[in-house]
C-alpha cells in the first residue's frame, strides 16, 4: 500500500472533513482516489506501450511531451520500472510502503495526462473509466492537494539550488530524492524501489 498525504485507501477514515471541499457535494462523497490512481496506472501501461514502439530517434520528444516534469531524470525503461514498481506497491494489501520524489514527479505526470484526456473524453468515455464520479470533470487539483506532500519537483533547479537546507525544510521540502530529481539525475536502482514501512503511517488522533 503507497503513502500519500492522506489515506487513499479509506477516503472516509476520518470523515470528509480534512480534504478540499468542489461545490459538488455528491462528487465529494463519491470521489475514490484509490480507483483514480489504479486506473490511471493501468491506462499508463498502454501510453508505455505505443512509446516503444516509436522510432527511437522519436524518444527524447516524446518523453518531454508525455513526461514534462519527470522527462528530465527518466527515460522509457525507467518510467516503466517506476511503473511496475508503483502498481506493485498499490496492489500489495499487506505492507506500507513510502514513496520518494522520484515516484511522485512521476504519478504528477501520469495523472495530469490522465486528466486531460478524461476531461476532454465524453461522457461514455468519462463513466468507463470512473463510474464512481458520473461523468463528471475530475478535480486533479484537490487530489494532489491532498494527496500529495509538497510538488517541489516543479520548482527549477536554479530556484531550488538557490534555497538553504533551513528553507528547504521550512516549505517541507524533505521528500527523498528531491534534489536529484530537479537536477534531472537519473535514478539508481535502489532510488526506483519503494521503502517498506513499520506501523501504521496515519494518525489516529483527529
Amino acid at each position: 500500500m503507497l503513502i500519500f498525504k492522506n489515506n487513499i485507501y479509506d477516503r472516509h477514515e476520518f470523515g470528509l472533513s480534512q480534504y478540499s471541499k468542489t461545490q459538488d457535494i455528491e462528487y465529494d462523497e463519491s470521489f475514490n482516489p484509490l480507483n483514480l490512481l489504479s486506473v490511471a496506472i493501468e491506462e499508463e501501461k498502454d501510453v508505455l506501450d505505443f512509446l516503444k514502439r516509436q522510432p527511437i530517434e522519436y524518444w527524447p520528444e516524446d518523453s518531454r511531451k508525455f513526461y514534462p516534469q519527470a522527462h528530465k531524470a527518466g527515460n522509457q525503461l525507467i518510467f516503466c520500472n517506476l511503473l511496475n514498481t508503483l502498481k506493485e506497491g498499490l496492489d500489495d494489501r499487506d505492507t506500507w510502503y513510502t514513496m520518494n520524489t522520484y515516484h511522485f514527479c512521476f504519478i504528477y505526470d501520469l495523472l495530469a495526462r490522465f486528466t486531460f484526456n478524461y476531461n476532454h473524453d465524453n461522457t461514455e468515455g468519462r463513466l468507463n473509466l470512473l463510474p464512481e464520479i458520473k461523468g463528471k470533470p475530475l478535480q486533479i487539483g484537490l487530489f494532489i492537494k491532498d494527496y500529495l506532500f509538497n510538488t517541489v519537483f516543479l520548482m527549477n533547479e536554479d530556484k531550488y539550488n538557490s534555497l538553504s537546507h533551513d528553507e528547504k525544510a521550512e516549505m517541507g521540502y524533505d521528500c527523498p530524492c528531491q534534489f536529484a530529481v530537479i537536477n534531472g539525475l537519473a535514478p539508481t536502482k535502489k532510488e526506483m524501489e519503494l521503502k517498506i514501512f513499520q506501523g501504521y503511517p496515519y494518525s489516529i488522533y483527529v
